[in-house]
């Protein structure tokens, strides 16, 4: 009897989280970000690296989201202030003294812990492997999605001899 209990708190606590999930992913409201970022320019064009803008990647838990002087570290005022308007909603942002209120728009599920820094620096694993297409994206966008399905993480850990632990992921 005390299996039944437990077999019920636990498909609780499951539903819980598809609930949790399908109200962060399902039905997530259009998301517009403060500035209009084009990957395709920056990746492609300017040839930078997700690291070179996601700074935090090889350092902690999240990537984090740049902040305006990593921007202003190649985007000048005096050189392009009035040439393109979101550069110029940059340049009013960096007179400012806050930053810029970046949407975060890729997510895990609440349930799993995912280390940015596990993953890029201890493993070597390129950002492109679970953030496909993201160079390719000219805007920003425009709604909340998981980044990664349990599926394709689990294939990743077998491909790479990790564990499939559950308790190795989910908290």
């Amino acid at each position: 009897m005390r299996w039944v209990g437990s077999s019920l708190m636990a498909a609780a606590g499951l539903a819980g989280c598809v609930a949790v999930v399908y109200g962060i992913v399902g039905r997530s409201p259009k998301v517009t970000q403060p500035i209009a970022f084009n990957h395709a320019v920056h990746v492609g064009e300017a040839s930078l690296t997700c690291v070179d803008c996601h700074t935090d990647a090889g350092t902690r838990r999240d990537a984090g989201l740049p902040g305006k002087q990593v921007c202003l570290d190649c985007h000048d005022p005096d050189q392009e202030a009035g040439k393109h308007p979101q550069k110029d909603k940059l340049f009013a942002l960096g007179k400012s003294d806050g930053d810029i209120p970046w949407i975060r728009v890729a997510v895990t599920r609440p349930d799993v812990f995912f280390s940015h820094r596990r993953h890029f620096a201890a493993a070597k694993i390129d950002c492109l492997d679970c953030h496909t297409g993201q160079p390719d994206l000219t805007a920003s966008p425009s709604s909340v999605r998981l980044v990664m399905t349990m599926t394709a993480c689990i294939e990743c850990h077998e491909r790479n001899a990790v564990s499939t632990d559950c308790l190795a992921c989910h908290r």
